[in-house]
């Protein structure tokens, strides 16, 4: 199936590592030409480097950092066409835990980052023929998930402005994506703190959380890359304003 995503520019935040890096790596395998912008511009190099993509080093949590990334972006590709909001994970804990530094540093990077990176992207993907923003979620955003109460908080909130957006600035087309557990280094860390806590091996964790998941695995990046990059092509033209689920089938809840 031709997604049609070759020759279209994509800017893929968080785009070095994660999940971030696995649709980078999809959007360029489909002749997409790709930026990905990071902090660690070590790994952000080589990962631009092995996708043929450009590397847009930025910290997308300060103040300046998105339209940074997006004027870096729109001037070394030509345009914007497709952009991937992406951050890494905010820091864990329970309520109790979480002092307002802490909730200062996970909205900055979750929230106020996709504002700032979407609101910079507007006017170049307005001059696109074929538009597109994909917003990377967690499935906290159906399922509160115990000890993650920032995400919990947080990303529903992006669930709210895919909604608005979704008419406010048609005909760009804006969807999100929900992953479940995916073998990512950010699941490892937070299964190595969740065995921690409770004193069991990291093993008992991992077997324990795929006992809840009915196809049996954590997901592979791959996976939420293929999705990823099929949401932002024109072969999903008619898409808009969906939250797609990719978790094996753990979330139970209803629509």
């Amino acid at each position: 199936m031709d997604l049609g995503l070759n020759g279209l520019r994509a800017l893929v935040g968080g785009g070095s590592s994660g999940l971030g890096a696995a649709i980078a790596a999809e959007l360029a395998a489909e002749g997409a030409a790709v930026g990905i912008a990071a902090r660690q511009s070590d790994r952000l190099t080589a990962h631009a480097t092995g996708i043929a993509g450009i590397a847009v080093p930025a910290d997308l949590s300060d103040l300046d950092g998105p339209a940074s990334a997006v004027a870096s972006a729109v001037e070394r590709l030509g345009g914007l066409d497709l952009l991937v909001v992406n951050s890494g994970g905010p820091p864990g804990g329970d309520f109790a835990a979480l002092d307002e530094a802490t909730w200062t540093i996970a909205i900055d990077g979750v929230l106020r980052s996709a504002l700032r990176l979407i609101r910079a992207a507007l006017p170049p993907l307005q001059d696109s023929a074929a538009p597109a923003i994909l917003i990377i979620l967690s499935s906290s955003v159906r399922e509160p998930i115990p000890g993650l109460t920032t995400s919990n908080v947080l990303r529903p909130g992006l669930v709210g402005l895919v909604k608005s957006l979704t008419a406010e600035i048609a005909p760009i087309r804006i969807n999100g994506i929900a992953p479940g557990r995916v073998a990512t280094a950010r699941i490892a860390h937070l299964d190595g703190l969740r065995a921690e806590a409770t004193g069991r091996s990291i093993d008992q964790i991992t077997r324990e959380t795929i006992g809840r998941i009915p196809l049996g695995r954590y997901g592979d990046p791959a996976e939420v890359g293929r999705l990823g990059a099929f949401l932002l092509s024109p072969a999903a033209s008619y898409i808009s304003g969906a939250i797609v689920p990719i978790d094996g089938g753990m979330i139970r809840a209803l629509p």
